[in-house]
């Protein structure tokens, strides 16, 4: 192994106010409990009491706010969040609870997976995220996780209390937002990034990832459990380069990882909360499925080894049965728990769910599936089934495929030729548009091309780019926005941030289109995007999702 440089700085020196600012937050981090029992949560969901009145996130709730001198309670979950549905039967139900909102705030519900630019604000807090702001939107407090009523009434209470009295002293309520500042514009380097420390931050990032390896259950982390779709995607492509070690790794990793894989539906859980893979949580979501599918194919491809085709295929047959609409786009995500959306029917928690046979599954209910079909989910689906064909030459896939690209470009693309997050409702357009479906779905329709060499998905993708660069780019910071502006926004939500993540799928988006034209835009583009980017503090704070990175620094090679 290569010794990393004595000049590649630890976490502490690289942003010790972060650390701080992290020590600072801990005691309002607060972390989801044990799994609980089906009869504890049978009773809990029995609680009494009616729900918060929830608004809407948008201007006017502020406004009102700062008229009724209130706070705003954003509660940030997702449709199929276990412990997102915990909290909403328990803790929101509870007549304290209430009381304590409605006396100081005004509460707003956010799907977080229709609202990229939340999502990827908050996303790093985990779901549920709750987040209180100041009726001018500045952050006053985010707490993470499951909060139960009593600790949650506490909470409310104090900041209630801090924010009274600092707003009648002139100022503003501390908070757990002052020092976070990853994804935030930033001026770029006048001068490029030399291939000598691109390749030198290529060799120490691999090192740090090579730093949470888990050489017994494989994958890396040992605290928690995930299948790591761009971490192993990584670790497979340098294993087609012949790295024999790279290779043990990612097939170990595939081996271990299966015991994710459903047994009777197929599909992916989430993660497992232990440090091995015995203990899933059940949420199914296509930004786990898609990347599964495509490792699958890729190890088959490798190895010729039936057993990852057919755990390839348990993907494809569970996508296709339950995330596929009848017009082709593909759906977002499935619930791990049956009725958790709805308090008057018999709930049946996951644990207990899935380890029932299909027909018992099936007299039960079959659980909630979020319908929406967003453009970044469908450009990953649509990327995974190219892989399939790639691995298989299966005309299905490809069927499948080009399918759901024609269904997107149909009912997402704006008159402007942006992707919309979600399809046009009577030929509206969206308020906005967002970097996570342009890059994800324009990467998507070049994997297309790549497995099919039809000129058709170049061109397209290419379109894709286009708008992506003409709307989203920072001139002044070098990267991509994750949304084109809002001009109602207030408070930090006036901001606009630069995501790393959304950035790097760019990148390899545009690594694509930069190889099959002469246009020096792409390429120039994705010089910028690598220096907004490639900032130490960004990179670290990534922790072991570090694949896409690597993946992006080797794909825009040559293109840069």
């Amino acid at each position: 192994m290569v010794a990393r440089p004595s000049s590649w700085p630890s976490a502490a020196r690289l942003f010790p106010s972060l650390l701080l600012a992290l020590a600072a937050c801990s005691p309002q981090s607060v972390a989801a409990p044990s799994a609980l029992t089906s009869a504890k949560r049978e009773q809990e969901r029995a609680a009494p009491g009616e729900p918060v009145a929830w608004a809407p996130f948008a201007p006017e709730t502020f406004a009102r706010a700062k008229a009724e001198g209130k706070l705003v309670l954003m509660d940030g979950a997702a449709e199929w969040c276990h412990w997102c549905h915990v909290m909403e039967a328990t803790t929101y139900h509870d007549p304290a609870v209430r009381a304590a909102i409605a006396k100081s705030f005004i509460a707003v519900k956010v799907d977080v997976d229709a609202r990229p630019d939340l999502a990827e604000r908050y996303g790093d807090y985990g779901w549920p995220a709750t987040v209180v702001f100041s009726p001018d939107a500045e952050e006053l407090g985010k707490y993470r996780g499951y909060i139960e009523p009593t600790k949650f009434v506490t909470i409310l209470h104090e900041i209630a209390t801090n924010s009274a009295s600092k707003t009648e002293a002139g100022g503003v309520a501390p908070g757990c937002g002052a020092g976070f500042t990853t994804g935030i514009s930033r001026p770029a380097p006048k001068t490029p990034l030399p291939e000598e420390q691109l390749a030198w931050i290529q060799r120490n990032v691999m090192l740090d990832l090579d730093e949470y390896w888990d050489p017994v259950e494989g994958s890396w982390g040992r605290r928690q459990k995930a299948p790591l779709g761009w971490d192993n995607a990584w670790t497979l492509r340098e294993a087609e380069r012949g790295d024999v070690n790279a290779r043990a790794k990612a097939l170990l990793t595939l081996d271990k990882q299966a015991a994710l894989i459903d047994p009777v539906w197929g599909g992916i859980y989430q993660y497992s909360a232990a440090g091995d893979w015995s203990k899933p949580h059940y949420e199914k979501l296509m930004t786990f499925q898609a990347p599964a599918l495509e490792n699958y194919a890729a190890a088959y491809r490798l190895t010729g080894d039936p057993r990852h085709l057919a755990r390839a295929r348990a993907m494809q047959r569970y996508i296709d049965r339950f995330l596929t609409g009848p017009e082709g786009g593909f759906y977002t995500t499935q619930d791990a728990d049956v009725n958790a959306h709805d308090r008057a029917k018999p709930f049946t928690d996951g644990h207990t769910y899935y380890a029932l046979p299909a027909r018992e599954r099936l007299a039960r209910g079959v659980p909630r599936v979020d319908t929406n079909e967003y453009g970044r989910e469908n450009g990953l689906a649509i990327a995974a089934y190219a892989a399939l064909y790639e691995a298989t030459k299966d005309p299905a896939a490809r069927a499948t495929a080009e399918r759901a690209a024609r269904r997107i470009l149909a009912t997402h693309r704006t008159r402007s030729g942006a992707i919309a997050h979600t399809a046009a409702t009577n030929g509206e357009e969206p308020k906005q548009t967002f970097l996570a479906d342009h890059a994800a779905f324009g990467w998507g329709l070049a994997r297309l091309y790549e497995a099919t060499r039809d000129e058709e998905w170049l061109t397209e993708s290419r379109a894709v780019a286009d708008a992506m660069l003409r709307d989203l780019t920072d001139e002044s910071g070098g990267g991509l926005f994750g949304a084109t502006r809002d001009p109602d926004a207030v408070g930090v939500f006036a901001v606009r941030r630069v995501p790393f993540e959304d950035n790097v799928m760019a990148l390899r988006h545009l690594a694509r289109i930069a190889r099959s034209s002469d246009d020096p835009t792409y390429r120039t583009a994705i010089g910028r995007i690598l220096r907004a980017i490639s900032v130490p503090e960004e990179i670290r704070a990534r922790g072991r999702w570090l694949g896409d990175y690597l993946l992006a620094l080797e794909e825009t090679k040559g293109v840069r």
